[in-house]
């Protein structure tokens, strides 16, 4: 992953990041303010032989090790018990063990003793009393064996154990700093996982490998369209330029046909197929062309619905023959031309398999420049595997961030399969974002080239009904 990745990876994912930021940030003031604060007195033993001179190695090794050995015997459980008692507190020897500290101050004969406490006085008592625990053990352990002989060893307390005023351990606005960076880079951490884990498609990438086709346009997310009832599409919308730059790449893909059928869909339900159909279909007709739009998804169909239209007549009527083809054809836009689904069939599968169909879109091919059919999801029902044979080709719909890789993939090799040609996947949804692969900063994905306009005009199909609905932006 190169720093412009990173940086992609970062954009996508802030949300997150900014989450758990504020969640550690907020554990860690809430830790720091109910934290009780903790005082540490420190006092001194000091271990001697009596009556010999400094110079005195025998002595002095002596002493070394007898004071490495009182530094240990200072955390004895019967000691630790002995200083409860003394200091009258309602611990347990546990606990003080946990409060209780003994070390070898370097190149000395001294044992520091240090205690901890709820009080700057509580932990001083504890020291003290454990300091004369310790000389009272060494006056012990080191009684001579007869009156006579002196002690080998000695323990004096050097005097009164420290009283601090200041709580040790980490300061407050320390310890805020260090939980906030801590969060910060368990964000990023935790981003870069999600990342990584990540199966659904998130990049031109992501697209090429799994289908081997191109991204012939890259739709940036909307959200006023998708609060619009209609998914209606504002004049100063990117996805305007988005789907002028899809109309170009289609007339690439396929250069030597003077009239084409092009079928939209995706490999699963709510990745924007329906949304790209009209819009496509709108900015065909806005460059001149005859344009009719099919709603082919007799399942859920609702292209009628989203260009203000009624669907009471249809393809299905036709089919029945209880109205002609002129008359279930509407008008929208001054121009675009909308054939709707009509009922509802029982066997939606059953009816697009039919010779009556396949000679309905035989028919419609001469009296249009293009024709733009929105179909159902290619993997769930067998629908659009049937009508891939009548298309010249085929546009498949992905979703930023809902798509998975290997339905994209499993779709692709549906349409493939079935002898249809993939003209291009379209990637629906991407963020406001720049940086790496991700938002408005990838492109529009041109996938056959650097796109441009041709003014071209076409012959348009006389209007076969008397609505007319709604405005185009792409006019």
């Amino acid at each position: 992953m190169d720093l412009q990745q990173f940086i992609g990876v970062l954009a996508a994912r802030w949300k997150f990041i900014v989450i758990t930021i504020l969640l550690g940030s907020f554990l860690t003031v809430g830790l720091a303010m109910t934290r009780a604060p903790v005082y540490a007195s420190t006092g001194r033993v000091f271990i001697a032989v009596p009556n010999t001179s400094p110079t005195d190695s025998l002595s002095t090794l002596l002493v070394n090790q007898r004071v490495a050995s009182y530094a240990a015997l200072a955390t004895d459980p019967v000691l630790l018990q002995k200083v409860v008692d003394r200091s009258g507190l309602r611990i347990t020897r546990s606990e003080l063990a946990g409060r209780i500290s003994a070390n070898v101050a370097l190149n000395t004969q001294i044992v520091e003793i240090t205690a901890t406490g709820a009080t700057p006085e509580e932990a001083r008592d504890l020291a003290d009393a454990e300091i004369q625990e310790l000389v009272s053990l060494v006056g012990e352990l080191e009684r001579p064996a007869s009156d006579k002989s002196a002690a080998a060893v000695v323990a004096r307390s050097t005097g009164t154990p420290t009283l601090s005023s200041a709580p040790v351990g980490v300061p407050m606005v320390l310890m805020i700093i260090i939980g906030v960076v801590l969060s910060t880079l368990a964000g990023i951490a935790g981003a870069l996982v999600k990342d990584l884990l990540d199966r659904t498609v998130k990049s031109r990438q992501d697209v090429e490998t799994a289908t081997t086709s191109a991204v012939i346009s890259a739709l940036p997310l909307d959200p006023a369209v998708a609060k619009d009832e209609h998914s209606a599409v504002a004049a100063n919308s990117p996805l305007v330029e988005a789907f002028r730059v899809l109309r170009t790449n289609l007339r690439f893909a396929n250069l030597d046909a003077n009239r084409q059928m092009v079928l939209v869909t995706s490999a699963l339900a709510s990745e924007g197929k329906t949304l790209t159909a009209i819009n496509l279909a709108q900015s065909l007709a806005a460059s001149g062309q005859s344009v009719l739009l099919v709603d082919a998804d007799l399942r859920s169909p609702s292209v009628a619905k989203n260009l203000g239209l009624e669907n009471a007549v249809g393809m299905l009527s036709v089919l029945l023959g209880r109205v002609t083809l002129a008359e279930a054809i509407h008008v929208h836009d001054a121009g675009l031309h909308v054939l709707s689904t009509g009922p509802t069939p029982p066997n939606p599968a059953e009816v697009l398999e039919t010779d009556a169909v396949h000679g309905l879109l035989t028919s419609l091919r001469s009296e249009y420049d293009s024709i733009v059919i929105d179909a159902p999801p290619i993997l769930p029902v067998a629908d659009t595997s049937i009508l891939v044979r009548y298309v010249d080709g085929v546009i498949l719909l992905s979703r930023f961030g809902r798509t998975r890789k290997d339905v994209l993939r499993l779709a692709a090799e549906r349409v493939v399969g079935l002898g249809g040609r993939l003209y291009g996947v379209v990637l629906n949804g991407l963020p406001k974002r720049t940086g790496g692969s991700y938002g408005y900063g990838y492109g529009y994905g041109y996938g056959y080239g650097e796109p441009f306009e041709i003014e071209t005009t076409g012959k348009r199909a006389k209007p076969g009904g008397a609505r007319v609905r709604g405005k185009s932006p792409y006019s």
